[in-house]
């Protein structure tokens, strides 16, 4: 797989997807493998590799504004 370079799009936002780690063997090293309606794509990598994807998407997800839930009003005591 040296030197092979490929550019792909996929649009998973509308998608049901799922995705794994496939572990490394002997013939092959570790992979990203997310699988959908348009099919299966597998990214090879090293481990650092992968780390370096989880450090991209943590760092994505951490700096999403979140909307904050509101708090229960509390009602006041009438006497």
């Amino acid at each position: 797989m040296a030197n092979s370079h490929s550019a792909y799009s996929v649009d998973l936002s509308q998608q049901n997807t799922e995705t794994k780690v496939l572990p490394a063997n002997v013939y092959n090293p570790a992979a990203l493998e997310i699988r959908g309606s348009f099919g299966s794509i597998q990214i090879a990598a090293s481990e650092g590799q992968l780390a370096e994807i989880e450090y991209a998407i943590k760092q994505h997800l951490d700096s999403i504004k979140y909307p904050q839930p509101v708090p229960p009003v509390q009602e006041e005591a009438t006497a």
